[in-house]
This record gives C-alpha cells, structure tokens and sequence, in this order.
C-alpha cells in the first residue's frame, strides 16, 4: 500500500497541515466567536430564566403563605360567628323555654285551681246528695224525719 511507505509520508504530512490549516482559518476561526457568543447568550438567558423562575417561585410561596394565613384567619372569623351565633341561639332558646315554662307554670296553677275548685264542689255535691239520700232512706225506713244538720254531724263523725 503506497500510503504506508515512508516516502509519501512528508507529501502527505504536508497535504494534512494545509487542509487543516484552510479549514481551522477559513470555518474554525470565523465561526468561533459567534459560537462562544451564542453559548454565552444561551447561558446568559438560562441564568436570567433561573433567576426570574426562583424570583416567580418565592413570590408563588409569598402568595401561598398569605392565602394560608387568609384561610386561617377567616376559618377562625368562621368559628368564631359560629359560636356567637351558637351562644346567641342557646340564649334565645333558654329565654323561649322560660317563657314557655312561666305559661305553662301559669296554665298550671290555673287548673290546679279549677281542679281544687271543681273537687270542692263535688264534695259539696256528694256532701249534700249524701245527706239526702241518708235522710229519705231514714224517712223511708223509720218514718221519721231527721233535720239535716244532724245527718251531716253523724256523716261528718264517721270521717
């Protein structure tokens, strides 16, 4: 193989410095600077994207602190009207019950009068039917006719 034998060595030593030398002059070196602006605009642009999206999660978290700390506020406002409210129905409750336990304590005591009054009544009644009904069985078995106080002390006794 020619390629291999010592002699086209230099010629082909010589053929590989000018290529390289053409091509690192002609693309490498023309091009480089734009490739280094372009890498550090790209890292430049990548830092500022950092920047602003750590900048954008701080105030993200800023934003979440002060809705939690909303929440908890108004969850504790919440509570709080709850249990006003709680207390204040409790109240009114309790005075409806006392109200409606004076009515009906009033109702109460009126029919326990009515009821003492209707008992005295009937025993008036049956007193007086009693006594009545003693002295005609007397005037019917005896034939004798009793006056009525004494009935009514002979019943009274027997009490």
């Amino acid at each position: 193989m020619p390629q291999f034998e010592s002699a086209y060595w230099l010629p082909q030593l010589v053929w590989l410095a000018a290529i390289f030398a053409v091509l690192y002059f002609a693309v490498v070196r023309p091009t480089l600077p734009k490739v280094g602006r372009v890498i550090d605009e790209r890292e430049g642009r990548v830092a500022g994207d950092l920047d602003a999206a750590e900048a954008a999660k701080a105030e993200a978290d800023s934003i979440r602190t002060r809705y939690d700390d909303g929440m908890a506020s108004a969850r504790e406002a919440a509570q709080a009207r709850v249990a006003a409210a709680q207390t204040e129905a409790a109240k009114a409750a309790e005075g409806r019950m006392k109200a409606l336990s004076d009515v009906l304590d009033t109702k109460a005591a009126e029919a326990a009068t009515r009821l003492s009054g209707a008992r005295d009544a009937a025993r008036a009644t049956l007193a007086a039917t009693t006594t009545e009904l003693t002295s005609e069985a007397v005037t019917r078995l005896t034939g004798l006719t009793l006056p009525t106080a004494e009935i009514e002390a002979v019943l009274s006794a027997q009490k």
